[in-house]
């Protein structure tokens, strides 16, 4: 046989062939073993924590079976409540507004299902567990049970379809969606542009100009249409894109908080000085929290940390007390000293891993 040729294989395919098939598969399992390690770690009971507030702070108490950085924000809330139950919108009978991302050789691509599982997967490590998935019939009865009941001000919808249901959106004030908002609930929304698009069966509909105001009035072209690049500076108007790790940094679909002044907004992440990769507006008695950009496992990071920390609109920009650690197959115990405003809602996150958390657990102190 010639010199530098190959033997051929019994199925016709080159050794070369089986190699590149074993490093494929190999990487395969690899990401599906990383993804398995992170959503069962804390179904082992390697991590629990505890916090007790004072009359002059909190006290806690951190535990791990390994070596994990820990980290405690507490954050003064004003007026707004603790969600106690969240919606997931999901409806695959209905349209959606979503753009196909790419993914990483071997990983699953983030459709709005996978998408939606695996955020509910990372906010159970979170410690949020009360969530109900809903499509389209069952959400418009959700939130007009919500508003006639008064539960909307503790209740939490997530929307990552890019289009809100026909059965709670319109285009008008009256529309379910926006009483609800306004009557005390709470929308965190990816996907696209907030409004531009309505839902219906087997199709979307594109709304007409001017739909941003509904949701941001007096706001007109507060949405950055543009294609989406990355950011590398911090909104520097706080510290939580540094003490919640928050890790998105793209603002396509962003909110430009230029446009508000600094009561209405908490605005936090990456910013470009213009748009942010996350914003939280008040609106009525409620919240609108826009995530910028595609789908993406960073996106997906930065919504579970915003609503298991139980950060808001109302949240104050400065943290009330902050300490970082780490804890070493033992249970570490502090402090944190608290100057509290009368009639105000805190809560006290607690976090472990950082960028690559794996626990969380909230705790809500109210007046």
């Amino acid at each position: 046989m010639a010199e530098g040729t190959e033997t051929p294989q019994p199925n016709g395919r080159k050794r070369s062939d089986k190699v590149l098939t074993v490093i494929f598969v190999m990487v395969v399992a690899v990401v599906l073993i990383g993804e398995a390690y992170i959503y069962t770690l804390n179904a082992s009971g390697r991590y629990s924590s505890d916090v007790e507030f004072t009359s002059d702070g909190i006290n806690y108490s951190v535990t791990s079976k390994g070596s994990e950085l820990y980290t405690i924000v507490v954050m003064d809330n004003g007026s707004f409540e603790k969600i106690e139950k969240y919606y997931i919108y999901y409806d695959d009978s209905y349209g959606s507004k979503v753009e196909k991302v790419r993914v990483p050789v071997g990983a699953k691509a983030l459709t709005q299902d996978y998408h939606i599982s695996q955020l509910i997967l990372t906010l159970n490590n979170r410690g949020i567990h009360d969530i109900e998935i809903l499509n389209a019939s069952a959400l418009g009865d959700a939130l007009s049970a919500d508003i006639t009941n008064g539960d909307a001000p503790v209740r939490g919808l997530v929307v990552l379809s890019g289009a809100l249901p026909d059965t709670v959106y319109t285009g008008n004030a009256a529309d379910p969606i926006i009483q609800w908002i306004n009557g005390g609930g709470s929308l965190y929304w990816a996907g696209n542009l907030l409004g531009a698009y309505q839902a219906v069966p087997g199709g979307v509909v594109e709304m007409p100009a001017g739909y941003e105001t509904l949701f941001f009035p007096g706001k007109a072209g507060c949405l950055n249409t543009a294609e989406d690049e990355p950011v590398l500076s911090d909104e520097t108007s706080n510290d939580y894109r540094y003490s919640l790790s928050l890790m998105n940094n793209r603002i396509r679909y962003g909110v430009d908080k230029t446009m508000f002044g600094a009561s209405e907004i908490l605005a936090v992440g990456y910013t470009d000085g213009t748009y942010c990769s996350t914003v939280m507006y008040r609106s009525g008695a409620g919240m609108i929290c826009v995530f910028a950009g595609d789908y993406s496992n960073n996106q997906r990071h930065d919504i579970a940390q915003i609503i298991a920390s139980g950060i808001s609109a109302y949240t104050e920009k400065d943290a009330a007390g902050y300490a970082v650690g780490e804890v070493k197959r033992n249970t570490v115990t502090g402090s944190i000293s608290i100057v509290y405003a009368p009639g105000h809602n805190y809560v006290a996150y607690v976090y472990y891993g950082g960028y690559y958390t794996v626990y969380g657990k909230m705790t809500e102190r109210t007046p």
